[in-house]
């Protein structure tokens, strides 16, 4: 990028210098065309010394040279020697007319090479200590997405009868049976701060341990259905090289998914006991293609540790409030530093 400006900087300065080198050459050309004119006629009569003439001879020498830098030159030698031979005085005022204005022009150049210089300048400067943004990371609208229920899962009829202890041994027990899923039960409390934040940061990055090859960044993003509210809730998981190549349209290699469907709705459990706690149901299906069964529960460990309210949360939130607006200062070796601290 530097040299694309230096080059930049040169070509207008060149430019520039062309052309006051053209309007200087055509002061040339009008000076000794006039000053020929003028003094093709009879001679001065008013001659000068021969001693005058040699204490000036090193002037004359001086701007003959700058004369014969002028691209006019070759064009008017022939005139400009006669000129010198009939009136040398008219041909020194010529000299000076033409050399004040070259001097002219370079000092113009010069100072435009210095002004672009310092724009180059201070617009690498100001790139480097100013960068700007990333766009705001929003979510996608997906209120109007029909919100997936506990129904569709399991005959919740069946669970009316039964304690939240019950309901939990039921869940677990119906998924273990099953290949590429996870289960857990989440008390409702716990529950209510998790959806909080995942509403205020719906977007985060998930390193995941990756045997001895480091770690392969997953990207989350959680979908809700309901907008004032807590209900039933999805994260959706895709490696994050997959979601820079194909956006909204990369596979995912894990699904999480939460029911609250039992704790608000008209066919919530009633508590037994005074012990007997609400939960929320969660399952997670993965890709055993993408994921071990280790890495898919890694990476809801990991869902659960920066979304909870617990200790740690500050640091926590940082990562998460500067993900999803886009700050700059957000870091991936910092999600990994901490993930390193904590025992998953």
């Amino acid at each position: 990028m530097l040299m694309a400006l230096n080059r930049h900087m040169l070509h207008n300065s060149l430019l520039k210098f062309q052309q006051h080198l053209a309007t200087s050459s055509n002061t040339l050309k009008v000076v000794a065309s006039n000053v020929v004119a003028n003094n093709n006629g009879p001679t001065q009569s008013n001659r000068r010394s021969s001693s005058l003439l040699q204490q000036s001879s090193s002037s004359d020498s001086e701007g003959e040279d700058t004369l014969k830098n002028n691209p006019y030159y070759t064009a008017y030698a022939e005139k400009l020697r006669d000129l010198k031979k009939k009136n040398v005085s008219a041909y020194r005022e010529a000299l000076q007319r033409l050399r004040k204005k070259q001097q002219e022009a370079i000092n113009s150049v010069d100072a435009a090479v210095v002004n672009t210089a310092d724009a180059v300048s201070d617009k690498i400067n100001s790139t480097k200590t100013k960068p700007q943004a990333k766009p705001e990371r929003r979510p996608s609208q997906t209120l109007l997405v029909k919100p997936k229920t506990l129904e569709q899962v399991m005959n919740i009829e069946l669970l009316r009868d039964k304690s939240w202890r019950d309901v939990s041994e039921i869940w677990l027990a119906y998924h273990r049976i099953r290949d590429e899923t996870l289960s857990a039960v989440i008390p409702l409390n716990q529950f209510e701060k998790f959806y909080n934040q995942s509403i205020k940061y719906p977007m985060f990055l998930l390193p995941l341990p990756r045997n001895t090859s480091g770690y392969e960044f997953i990207f989350a993003q959680f979908q809700h259905y309901q907008e004032n509210s807590m209900s039933n809730c999805s994260v959706h998981l895709t490696p994050l090289i997959s979601y820079q190549t194909f956006n909204e349209n990369a596979p995912e290699c894990m699904t999480v998914e939460y029911y609250t469907d039992l704790c608000y709705s008209d066919k919530a459990i009633k508590h037994s006991k005074s012990d007997d706690e609400s939960c929320v149901l969660m399952r997670s299906t993965y890709d055993g293609k993408l994921l071990s069964a280790a890495e898919a529960a890694c990476l809801v460990n990991q869902l659960r540790i920066f979304y909870a309210i617990d200790s740690g949360v500050a640091e926590k939130e940082k990562l998460l409030k500067s993900f999803n607006e886009g700050d700059v200062t957000f870091k991936h070796s910092d999600v990994i530093a901490l993930v390193e601290t904590l025992s998953i």
